[in-house]
């Protein structure tokens, strides 16, 4: 791994204080797609190393169905502003068939800059997921239910007054954190992490997800030389009892 840095637990969160628009007045939410009230701008600006290209905003919209909902997030010029929904051609290749207008860039994340720093790079692949997930609600939600390792940034202390006095593993940890009924490998860096390859820059952490059954999860972002446009491969490399369903 070139050029390795290893994060904390805590450096995979926002770190601004973002106050959302007050919503006291909103009405209720329409069925099926509208322009959505929220500003999905708010997820990138709670990310220090992260910024909106000026010429660019994001705007996005949303689904509403009985207590369910979902929304796409788009890259639009900065002087332009989303058209209805009815205007827009769907994508029906995609869940919902969501509506695009046709200024809109492919990938949002072509909206995004930062300062190239690893730290970037993390925040770009939190931001990635919260963006995806923005509108959602009930049964909509699934990155909302991942929880990314290690917990806490102690975990070795944690796990020192429940194994013994040995320096704990990360094997001993996934075991601590919950009963797996297979584990098909054990990381090697259970934090998060950057490096290169190929030239390319690279985030890889891990999270355990309870949506239906415990899931140890790993997620690679491969971004692009030039951008923070990114590939992401999700990978199951664990399996537990329990877990909820809502």
């Amino acid at each position: 791994m070139k050029n390795l840095t290893i994060f904390t637990a805590s450096a995979a969160k926002p770190n601004i204080i973002v106050i959302p628009a007050d919503d006291t007045d909103r009405m209720e939410l329409p069925a099926g797609w509208s322009i959505s009230a929220d500003n999905p701008e708010d997820i990138i600006h709670g990310f220090s190393q992260l910024k909106i290209k000026n010429e660019y905003k994001l705007r996005g919209y949303q689904y509403f169905s009985g207590r369910n909902g979902n929304g796409v997030v788009w890259a639009i010029p900065a002087a332009a502003e989303l058209p209805d929904p009815e205007l827009c051609v769907r994508l029906d290749d995609f869940f919902l068939s969501p509506p695009k207008p046709q200024f809109a860039l492919d990938d949002f994340m072509g909206a995004i800059d930062g300062d190239r720093s690893p730290l970037s790079y993390l925040q770009a692949a939190i931001a990635l997921h919260e963006l995806y997930e923005f509108g959602a609600i009930w049964h909509g939600c699934s990155w909302g239910q991942d929880r990314i390792l290690p917990y806490t940034d102690d975990y070795r202390e944690e796990m020192r007054s429940d194994i013994d006095e040995r320096d704990p593993r990360i094997e001993d940890y996934l075991n601590f954190i919950h009963p797996w009924d297979e584990l098909k490998e054990i990381p090697d860096i259970l934090n998060p992490h950057f490096f290169y390859k190929n030239g390319k820059p690279v985030i890889i952490f891990y999270t355990v997800n309870d949506i239906g059954y415990y899931k140890l999860n790993r997620y690679i972002h491969t971004f692009d030389k030039e951008s923070y446009i990114q590939k992401v491969k999700r990978e199951e490399i664990g399996s537990g009892p329990g877990g909820i369903i809502f």
